[in-house]
């Protein structure tokens, strides 16, 4: 027989299964596109999702909910937790006390904090085959550059090998690097290094991995004999 004990759960359980309700909803909205005849069409959007959940309470004695939270509550005095469970359709028509009701809100809060989103910009010089310059660009859909940023180049040897056509036996040489992998970008926005291919390096593609304010960008670049 099952223990009682299981039907229960911690409230971070249900705040994120209903966060991922919310999310999967509004995406379904997004994907849906804009409605309506041109010239009038409109998106629509959850700006606000309110919710009421009414629960019973028990307390359990668990030292793995305590693993579970230290990082957020490193010193506990005992590992005892407070476990919530939606009331069932029976409990919620009768007449038994509820134990708890939380109350809450889902409210939409603009991407970037309302800023501009920021875009990520890269050529490749390939004046010099052997010393291409991968030059960075970095700013916002304003159009307003962004300097201080750190930039990161790398050159991806898996992907590299994966990208090309199998039993060519290609491979990323040893001295195929960048001068510099770590950038900052200056005054306006761009920051630039050499990618040095090595006197080895054999025919093939070159993924090059660009990394900036949490995004990942990936170009590639030929190698010719």
């Amino acid at each position: 027989m099952p223990d009682p004990a299981d039907a229960f759960s911690t409230i971070d359980d249900f705040l994120l299964s209903l966060a991922e309700g919310v999310s999967y909803a509004q995406a379904e909205l997004a994907r849906a596109g804009a409605s309506g005849p041109a010239g009038a069409q409109v998106v629509y959007q959850l700006p606000r999702v309110e919710f009421e959940l009414k629960m019973n309470l028990t307390v359990v004695q668990d030292q793995g909910l305590s693993q579970r939270y230290r990082s957020l509550r490193a010193v506990r005095p005992n590992d005892k937790h407070l476990l919530f469970k939606p009331l069932t359709n029976e409990e919620a028509s009768s007449t038994l006390e509820i134990a708890a009701t939380v109350k809450g809100a889902f409210i939409a809060v603009p991407a970037n904090n309302g800023l501009p989103a920021p875009v990520l910009r890269t050529l490749v010089d390939p004046t010099d085959p052997r010393a291409p310059i991968v030059r960075v660009t970095v700013g916002n859909a304003a159009g307003e550059p962004l300097p201080g940023v750190e930039v990161q180049l790398n050159v991806d040897r898996e992907e590299s090998v994966a990208l090309n056509p199998a039993g060519a036996g290609f491979a990323v040489a040893a001295g195929t690097s960048f001068d510099h992998g770590v950038l900052v970008t200056d005054a306006a926005g761009r920051a630039e290094s050499v990618l040095r291919i090595a006197s080895d390096q054999t025919r093939g593609l070159l993924v090059i991995a660009v990394d900036a304010l949490a995004r990942t960008e990936a170009i590639v670049y030929e190698v010719s004999a």
